[in-house]
C-alpha cells in the first residue's frame, strides 16, 4: 500500500507526496506532459532537445558543470528522459539534503537559460546520440519498427530525431516549445521518501505557485487501425539477424490492461515464457528473446523481439506465430494463467520497493487516470483475469493487418506473413 497526499496548487500544478520514515534517501520527480508525440513534422527531436538544455545552464547556476557539481557534491542520482507522452526530471538523495535537490531541480525547469553556443554544442552530442542508436541494431531495429507501425503520425518519430531536424533547431524553436506545454497544469511533482522534518509542499509552493499558463493543447489523435508495410528490412554486415514483430495493441487506459499484462507475460513476458522456453531454452536458437506492450494514450504496441543466427530467422518467425496462433484458438492453460498473475503481483510489490518507481507510478496514474489505484485494486483485477478474456483479446490484436515485422540482418530474406 502506498500512502499518498494529492495537492492541486490554484495554478493547476499537482503535487504528490508519499512520505516514507523507512529510508534515508528522498526523491523529486517533475513529470511533464509532452513528449515525442506532441512534435509536428518540423520539429522532430525537440522534445528530447529540450530536455537535454534543461542541464546546460540556469539562472542561479549558469553552466552544466554549476548545476551536476552541486548534486554530486551530495551523492545526489540525477538524470531525464523524454518519452512518446511525458517528458521526466528526477533527483534521488539523502534525505536531509532535500532543499538542496529541490533548488537545483526547480531551478533547472524553471530558469533555464538556453543559451545559443550552448545549444549549437549539444547538437553535436544529440547527433552522436543518433549514431549511438544507429550503430546498435538491437535498438535500431525497434526504431524501424516503431516508425513502420505508426508511419507519418508523431508517434512513428524517432524520439531522438533525425539529423536534419536536429541541425535545424534553433533557440526561439525551444523558447516556443518550452512556453507552449511547460506549464502547471501540465505538470506534476512527486516527492518520495524521508521528510526529516522538511515541509514539502510548503517547498514546492515557494517554488512554482507564482508560475502561470494556460493547458497545452491535445496531441494528434491516432485512429488508423492497420499497418500499410507488413514487412521492413535492413541489410547490415551483423553476426545477428535482430527482429521486432509487433501488431497495434490497446491504450493505458483499455480496461483490458490486465488481460494484456498477462497475455504479455505468457507469451515472453519472462524466461518460463512460451517464447523464451520454445525459442532460446528448447531450440538455442536465440539470446534475447522476449515481448512487451507499450502503452499510450489512445493505442499501443505489443512487440516481440529476438536476435537470432541468421539463418534461423524463418523458423524463429514460424515458432512466434505458432505459439500466437495456439493462444488465440487455445487460450491459457490454467497453470500458466496463474503463474503469470503471480508473476506481475510480485513485480508490482518489488518494483514498489524504490522510490523513484513510486514516484514514476503515482505520476503516471495522474497523468493517465486522473486519480490513483491503490496496489489492492490493481492486484484484484488482475487476479480476475480468466483465460477467456486473455484468448478474446489474444484474438483482437493478434490479427494480419494490425501487424508489422521489422528485420536487420546480413542479408534479405524472403519472409511470408
Amino acid at each position: 500500500m502506498i500512502n499518498f497526499n494529492l495537492k492541486t496548487l490554484p495554478n493547476g500544478l499537482r503535487l504528490v507526496t508519499a512520505p516514507n520514515q523507512n529510508t534515508e534517501a528522498v526523491t523529486i520527480f517533475i513529470q511533464v506532459g509532452v513528449g515525442g508525440r506532441f512534435e509536428n513534422n518540423q520539429q522532430k527531436g525537440i522534445s528530447h532537445f529540450l530536455e537535454h538544455l534543461f542541464f546546460k545552464g540556469s539562472k542561479n547556476r549558469p553552466t552544466t558543470f554549476e548545476i551536476v557539481k552541486e548534486l554530486d557534491s551530495i551523492g545526489a542520482n540525477y538524470n531525464a528522459f523524454t518519452g512518446e507522452e511525458a517528458t521526466g526530471f528526477f533527483v534521488q538523495s539523502e534525505a536531509r539534503d532535500f532543499e538542496k535537490s529541490f533548488a537545483v531541480i526547480s531551478d533547472m525547469y524553471l530558469n533555464p537559460l538556453f543559451d545559443e553556443k550552448e545549444l549549437e554544442r549539444e547538437k553535436g552530442v544529440i547527433l552522436q546520440e543518433s549514431n549511438m542508436y544507429r550503430d546498435m541494431p538491437q535498438a535500431f531495429v525497434q526504431i524501424l519498427n516503431q516508425r513502420q507501425m505508426f508511419g507519418d503520425h508523431p508517434l512513428g518519430y524517432d524520439l531522438v530525431g533525425d539529423q536534419e531536424h536536429i541541425k535545424k533547431i534553433q533557440r526561439p524553436d525551444i523558447v516556443s516549445y518550452r512556453e507552449k506545454y511547460y506549464l502547471p497544469e501540465n505538470t506534476i511533482i512527486t516527492i518520495c521518501g524521508n521528510s526529516k522534518g522538511a515541509n514539502w509542499q510548503e517547498t514546492v509552493e515557494k517554488h512554482f505557485s507564482e508560475i502561470n499558463g494556460l493547458k497545452q493543447t491535445k496531441p494528434l489523435g491516432f485512429r488508423d487501425n492497420k499497418v500499410k508495410d507488413k514487412l521492413v528490412q535492413e541489410i547490415r554486415k551483423v553476426d545477428q539477424t535482430h527482429l521486432v514483430l509487433s501488431y497495434l495493441g490497446i491504450s493505458k487506459t483499455d480496461k483490458r490492461r490486465y488481460a494484456l499484462g498477462v497475455l504479455n507475460t505468457i507469451l515472453g513476458g519472462g524466461m518460463s515464457s512460451r517464447l523464451f522456453m520454445e525459442i532460446r531454452e528448447k531450440r538455442a536458437l536465440a539470446y534475447y528473446v522476449k515481448s512487451s506492450t507499450a502503452d499510450f494514450l489512445d493505442t499501443g504496441l505489443f512487440s516481440i523481439y529476438a536476435g537470432v543466427k541468421p539463418e534461423a530467422l524463418q523458423e524463429t518467425i514460424k515458432i512466434i506465430f505458432d505459439q500466437i496462433e495456439d493462444i488465440k484458438k487455445n487460450g491459457p492453460n490454467e497453470e500458466e494463467l496463474e503463474r503469470a498473475k503471480g508473476n506481475l503481483r510480485g513485480s508490482l510489490a518489488i518494483s514498489l520497493e524504490d522510490s523513484l518507481e513510486i514516484a514514476g507510478f503515482l505520476a503516471d496514474e495522474l497523468f493517465y487516470q486522473n486519480k490513483v489505484r491503490s496496489v489492492g485494486e490493481i492486484v484484484e483485477a488482475v487476479g480476475k483475469v480468466s483465460g477467456e478474456e486473455v484468448c478474446n483479446l489474444a484474438n483482437e490484436i493478434f490479427a494480419k493487418d494490425r501487424m508489422g515485422l521489422a528485420v536487420i540482418g546480413p542479408r534479405k530474406y524472403e519472409i511470408t506473413l
